[in-house]
This record gives C-alpha cells, sequence and structure tokens, in this order.
C-alpha cells in the first residue's frame, strides 16, 4: 500500500475528484475498497468482527495517510473507513452555493506564476472550467478565452495582444489541445 500511495497527492481542498478516484483504485488494488461500500457485520461471532474490525482499521489508517494533516479534522471522529469516506464525499462532493462562489472566486483569482508551465496552468485553469460545468455553471468561450489570456503573465503581453488582434478568440477546444501539448496559437 505505501508504494501506491507515494504516488497519490494528500486530499487537500481542491483535489477531491483526483484523489477520490486515485484512493479508490488503491484500495480496490489492495482488496479494501469493501470496507468503504459495506456495513459492518453483526457482532455474532466475536471473531468474525474482530477480524473485520481490524482490517477496517487498516482501511482508515490508508484513507488517514493519504489526507493532509490540515482536512484531518473532518474525520477525526469517524468510526468507520465508510464513516470516513462518506463525510469526505459529503464535505467535497457538495454543490450548493459556497462551493460555486468558491470556484468562481478561485477562478477569477487564478494568475500564473512567472517562469511555470504554461500546459500546467491552462491544465488547472480548465480543472476549474469543468468543475464548474459539473456545478451547471457554464462559462462562456470568449470570457473563458479572455479570462485564460489575462491569467498570464506580463512577459506574455505580447502574445495577448497578438491574440486579441485576430478576428475571433480562441476557441475553449482549441485552448484545451494546447494543454495536452498537441496544438499552439
Amino acid at each position: 500500500m505505501a508504494e501506491s500511495q507515494a504516488r497519490i497527492e494528500t486530499l487537500n481542498k481542491s483535489n477531491f475528484e483526483t484523489w477520490k478516484l486515485l484512493m479508490e483504485a488503491v484500495l480496490i488494488k489492495n482488496d479494501r475498497f469493501k470496507y468503504l461500500s459495506e456495513v459492518a457485520p453483526p457482532p455474532e461471532p466475536k471473531e468474525a468482527y474482530d477480524s473485520w474490525k481490524i482490517e477496517d482499521s487498516k482501511t482508515k489508517a490508508n484513507l488517514i495517510l493519504c489526507i493532509q494533516p490540515s482536512e484531518l479534522k473532518l474525520v477525526k471522529n469517524c468510526l468507520t473507513a465508510k464513516d470516513m469516506w462518506e463525510k469526505l464525499e459529503r464535505t467535497y462532493l457538495s454543490k450548493g452555493p459556497a462551493k460555486k462562489s468558491n470556484l468562481l472566486k478561485s477562478l477569477l483569482h487564478f494568475k500564473m506564476e512567472t517562469g511555470s508551465d504554461v500546459r500546467d496552468h491552462i491544465r488547472k485553469f480548465f480543472d476549474f472550467i469543468d468543475k464548474l460545468q459539473e456545478l451547471d455553471i457554464v462559462i462562456d468561450e470568449d470570457l473563458a478565452s479572455v479570462m485564460l489570456l489575462y491569467s498570464l503573465p506580463a512577459n506574455f503581453e505580447t502574445f495577448r495582444v497578438a491574440i486579441e488582434s485576430r478576428d475571433e478568440l480562441p476557441k475553449l477546444d482549441m485552448l484545451r489541445s494546447v494543454r495536452r501539448g498537441r496544438g499552439h496559437f
């Protein structure tokens, strides 16, 4: 389990969907996912329950080791791995106004650091767009293009002016292909 976990970025406020998918894969591979989907067996016979409790505790430990310390407060009172999993889903898969507001605010304030990888920046930008679409918030293509252009650092000014001087702004599909390294402006 430790080898598989080393490749999983610990859970934080912004990566639940990816973390969940990777964590599920690791737990399935290690025959622990059943502790997230099954209820505790009845206490009789005691040996069966004791064995289940030990394995459930190991599954809880696997989860805890893949959660950033700042997020552990969410699951510290959970009694089973299933309780932990459900609490994390309720917290991070919320579709309420607070989640929408936080994502929109994050997108509006999203800026690339000078010297950073532009493909990584574009990938993160579209992660915000995709998450907003999952919450039924659609950002107009032209608006998204302009937001992406203005999220780039000052050393992209010439590039920004060249794009804005075109007859049309780039389409989102074309911008998405840039993040995969297959396209260019």
